[in-house]
């Protein structure tokens, strides 16, 4: 059996308003959903032990490339490497001072599409420079490098 319902005019607004700005708000959620899940890299801290992470929500293997691929970019020589232990260590060439950047990097697996890197920059050699600052940068300019590759 039908029932003929009226509703007046105002409820029949507010209750399109009321559809229309749920709609938006669910519309709004996706898209930022999306956005986040679609970036490779989601965080890039310093911390102070010296240690820099990444955070990249990309398979494991295309991180790793990424890394390998950003040394060689770098002009970093790759003086050791573990790939089942998710282990790199690279080393810069001398600077004109005979400064040597050492960057020793973790590549931490959390889930099939989590991972994180870790970059742990040191000077290496004997002599150069000790400008914390150097330390920074050669992270920094790592981490870039991986991100612009993902």
């Amino acid at each position: 059996m039908k029932r003929n319902v009226m509703v007046s005019g105002r409820e029949n607004r507010l209750t399109a308003v009321g559809r229309q700005q749920i709609h938006e708000c669910v519309v709004v959620m996706l898209l930022i959903v999306m956005a986040v899940s679609q970036s490779a890299c989601s965080t890039s801290t310093g911390a102070s032990d010296g240690t820099w992470r990444a955070n990249y929500f990309k398979d494991p293997n295309s991180v790793w490339g990424a890394i390998e691929l950003s040394l060689i970019d770098l002009d970093y020589e790759v003086t050791d490497k573990n790939r089942f232990d998710g282990v790199i260590r690279a080393e810069s060439d001398p600077a004109v001072d005979g400064t040597v950047i050492v960057l020793d990097i973790n590549q931490v697996v959390y889930t099939e599409d989590q991972v994180n890197v870790f970059v742990k920059p040191s000077f290496g050699g004997e002599g150069g420079s000790v400008n914390r600052d150097l330390l920074k940068a050669a992270a920094e300019e790592l981490i870039q490098r991986v991100t612009s590759k993902l």
